[in-house]
């Protein structure tokens, strides 16, 4: 086969296999995402119960601060309906007294329900967890999978580009001009295989004797409608 032909369908096969590495590593993000957020709507229910859990202990706590900040008003209260020193003073170290027992009782009635609101959400999760931690670790399964075969094609990919520079230089200048050329014209596709009498990038027929100077590989011969480098693959070369 003729040297430059030889070569030029190496490249190919280098370049075809860096492109493919470099998008299935860069698409390796969007596919990790995919699946988290497959995996956040199989155990929507399970996150929301435990969103409620989260708002209705939040809530809890937030009521308890309150209540202490209540008491505190009330014991002072209670200390100026002590000190009053006259009936007006009296009546409204009275009220405050009311008012704020009244804002604890009220709270403290709210921290009840909430209690129960967090006893029957925590009982709701306990049933749901075993579930959820079978499919998470499913996910983390998939995602270490995905994350080592990153890794053997990111090695893989930095093997190939070192390979190129000198594949390149092996081809002369007229062939490499040609090459990238078309590479980028032809999305990267710079060579395409002759097979059955036509070319298997456009599918145009070759005449037969297009044909048979292409299966004796001596020289660089280019589809009449894409523009291609033609080559041919024996049975031999295939197996």
């Amino acid at each position: 086969m003729e040297q430059d032909l030889s070569q030029l369908i190496l490249l190919q096969e280098l370049d075809v296999e860096i492109r493919q590495l470099e998008e299935e590593i860069a698409n390796l993000p969007t596919r990790q995402s995919d699946l988290e957020q497959a995996f956040a709507g199989s155990v929507s229910e399970y996150l929301a119960l435990q969103s409620s859990l989260d708002t209705s202990l939040a809530r809890k706590r937030e009521l308890e601060g309150e209540i202490e900040v209540e008491q505190e008003k009330h014991q002072k209260f209670k200390g100026d309906l002590m000190r009053a020193s006259n009936e007006r003073e009296y009546a409204a170290a009275l009220r405050e007294v009311d008012y704020t027992r009244k804002a604890i009782g009220s709270m403290e009635t709210e921290v009840i329900k909430l209690l129960e609101e967090v006893e029957k959400l925590e009982g709701q999760l306990r049933e749901r967890t075993p579930e959820m931690e079978s499919r998470r670790q499913e996910v983390d399964a998939q995602l270490a999978v995905w994350r080592e075969a990153a890794e053997r094609q990111s090695a893989r990919l930095v093997e190939l580009r070192a390979r190129r520079p000198a594949l390149l230089d092996s081809l002369s200048p007229p062939a490499r001009s040609d090459y990238e050329r078309l590479s980028r014209m032809r999305s990267g596709l710079a060579l395409a295989e002759a097979r059955a009498y036509s070319c298997q990038a456009c599918r145009m027929s070759l005449r037969p004797q297009v044909f048979n100077d292409i299966r004796r590989g001596d020289r660089i011969i280019t589809c009449e409608n894409c523009g291609r480098i033609l080559y041919f693959v024996s049975q031999a070369q295939a197996g």
